[in-house]
């Protein structure tokens, strides 16, 4: 079971017979054709969603697509055989893997993946976007509950990987979201995502954070190896 970062929001899991793919906007090149693929998109922004990444796994043997329904809205998507569009709070079985997803704070879908008994979160855009400069008080309050809102529906539920965005564009207010899923979810591993390759960010994010019991696995740079076993 290995997993990669491959950039900003973009991961590559690679477990057993099957393939996850989130918010993977770079160029991709798979070697291995007979392994079950699933892409994740959790929304149009273009930090986070690829249509030539779509066209070119389209090619792929046995691939699956799990996009968000605003995706469809917005772009024209290719004739695909597997494709599925969700909305948020909705659960599908492909294959035997579980999938689940939950809102965002911006646009379109999180995703809750159960696969082989492990389970993995990957926020998309759910994010506690604290822009102080540029929000009143009283929608700094709003977006803050609207987060708590949709974290707290993960209560109870042992998630063993979670990718959480630390964007350094929020400055020290970027560490509001991840000690606040360790608070309340309290993952065995975290994955600090939404870096827009600033990683020197991500240096002393271990000083920033209050892990407990969680686990952390630190993105550092693009296409690294953070779990292997």
């Amino acid at each position: 079971m290995k997993i990669k970062h491959l950039s900003h929001s973009g991961f590559m899991i690679e477990e057993g017979k099957n393939i996850f793919l989130f918010d993977v906007t770079d160029s991709l090149k798979l070697s291995n054709k007979d392994k079950n693929i699933y892409v994740f998109f959790s929304h149009s922004h273009q930090d986070h969603f690829s249509l030539e990444n779509i066209k070119k796994l389209s090619k792929q043997k046995r691939v699956y697509f799990i996009l968000s329904k605003e995706i469809s809205q917005k772009t024209l998507l290719p004739a695909l055989d597997c494709l599925f569009l969700l909305e948020p709070y909705k659960t599908i079985v492909i294959e035997g893997i579980e999938i689940s997803t939950y809102g965002s704070t911006d646009l379109g879908n999180s995703y809750l993946v159960s696969s082989n008994g492990k389970k993995y979160f990957h926020s998309g855009d759910l994010n506690w976007w604290h822009w102080k400069k540029r929000m009143t008080p009283g929608q700094l309050k709003e977006e803050e509950l609207a987060f708590k809102k949709e974290v707290d529906l993960l209560k109870g539920i042992s998630i063993d990987f979670a990718f959480i965005p630390v964007d350094p564009r929020l400055e020290d207010s970027a560490f509001l979201a991840i000690n606040y899923f360790f608070k309340t979810v309290h993952p065995k591993y975290v994955i600090p995502m939404h870096s827009f390759g600033q990683y020197t960010f991500y240096k002393n994010l271990s000083e920033n954070i209050h892990l407990n019991n969680t686990i952390l696995l630190n993105t550092k740079k693009q296409h690294q190896i953070i779990y292997e076993k």
